[in-house]
């Protein structure tokens, strides 16, 4: 008897749902659906306004939140095991020239497999709840997390909602890993309620910049995705790093321009860092390759701002703290409220803010 072929779903499922947590499978998802009634609104640019009117020059997501939200959020960030497709073989073996071949270490406790999921989600909880946070998002971080069969994905989606004061979820992954079955199930939550962000890994929109970085996926995709969340109503934060190699002034403000008319929600933005084990160190190494120093990169994510929409939350300016025994370059401190502190003090010396300079398509 002929063996069935897998699916394209079944090649790219990495994770093994029952290593990950054992009480998933009894789940009462009837519950679910019936305990969260809020309607999902969009990004209120008037909340977005008000922030510009008492004298901040960014439109920062934190504040964005306090104005937004009746009740103190927090996301916690999860690893459910899952691999990118990048690394594992799906695509390619290497992964993009800026990642480690083991991974990014990641800083937070209890975001690490050794616990099951159900441990990292409620030792968090309890944690945060301590300091006052009454409502959470569950953050799927480390790895694609989409990359997986849309069955699986939903029994980890499902689980990390059962939680009565989750009310959402946001979800790292690459704009090649969210097919319309994903997409759909996700759009499910948003008419139950539930907010959900996809963490996008765009990097930058020039297709030769992605070449070069082995990111294997196209500009296209980026635009695809994009598109075909907000039609859905799922909310997107892209990630974009400032300082790639072989790009210049004109790219990277175009990349604010084109994620501008895309209308996306948010951004991370990120300097580009060397770290060990990595392609990318072998080219510094070589002097092919030089990182920014902070001045550079605090005058370019401000050039980036006020060429970017004034109504593009932004979620962070820089990295956590990348471990100084696997960092190569820069030697300077990334931490992202001290370069929060300085983009805005430059765009005050300039007497600019964010938008000042970006032209609408419409």
């Amino acid at each position: 008897m002929a063996i069935k072929p897998k699916t394209k779903y079944e090649k790219d499922a990495k994770i093994d749902i029952n290593k990950i947590n054992t009480n998933i499978k009894s789940i009462d998802c009837n519950k679910i659906s019936s305990k969260n009634n809020n309607i999902v609104k969009p990004i209120d640019k008037n909340i977005i306004d008000s922030i510009y009117l008492k004298g901040f020059t960014i439109a920062q997501y934190g504040l964005y939140l306090k104005k937004a939200k009746p009740y103190k959020t927090f996301k916690i960030p999860v690893d459910a095991g899952f691999s990118c497709p990048n690394k594992d073989g799906t695509l390619d073996t290497k992964g993009c020239i800026f990642c480690p071949k083991m991974g990014r270490p990641i800083s937070v406790k209890y975001c690490n497999v050794k616990y099951t999921l159900k441990e990292q989600i409620e030792k968090q909880i309890e944690k945060q709840k301590n300091k006052g946070i009454e409502k959470f998002y569950i953050y799927f971080y480390p790895g694609t997390n989409t990359h997986g069969t849309p069955e699986r994905l939903k029994e980890l989606w499902d689980f990390a909602l059962s939680y009565p004061d989750v009310i959402g979820l946001s979800i790292g992954t690459r704009p090649d890993c969210l097919e319309d079955e994903k997409l759909d199930i996700l759009e499910d939550y948003v008419n139950e309620g539930y907010e959900i962000w996809i963490d996008l890994g765009i990097q930058s929109m020039h297709q030769r910049t992605l070449d070069f970085l082995n990111r294997r996926h196209n500009v296209s995709d980026t635009i695809k995705a994009i598109n075909n969340c907000k039609k859905r109503n799922i909310f997107v934060c892209g990630h974009v790093i400032l300082g790639l190699p072989n790009e210049t002034w004109d790219d990277m403000i175009k990349t604010a321009q084109i994620l501008s008319d895309l209308e996306i929600d948010a951004l991370k933005i990120y300097p580009l860092v060397v770290i060990q084990n990595t392609e990318l160190e072998e080219l510094y190494w070589r002097g092919e390759y030089k990182t920014l120093d902070e001045k550079q990169y605090v005058k370019l994510v401000c050039d980036f701002l006020e060429h970017l929409s004034p109504y593009v939350l932004i979620q962070r300016l820089s990295k956590d703290k990348t471990p100084d025994e696997i960092k190569v370059s820069p030697e300077w401190n990334l931490h992202r409220l001290k370069i929060l502190n300085e983009v805005s003090n430059e765009l005050k010396r300039r007497n600019t803010k964010q938008g000042v300079y970006y032209k609408y398509k419409y």
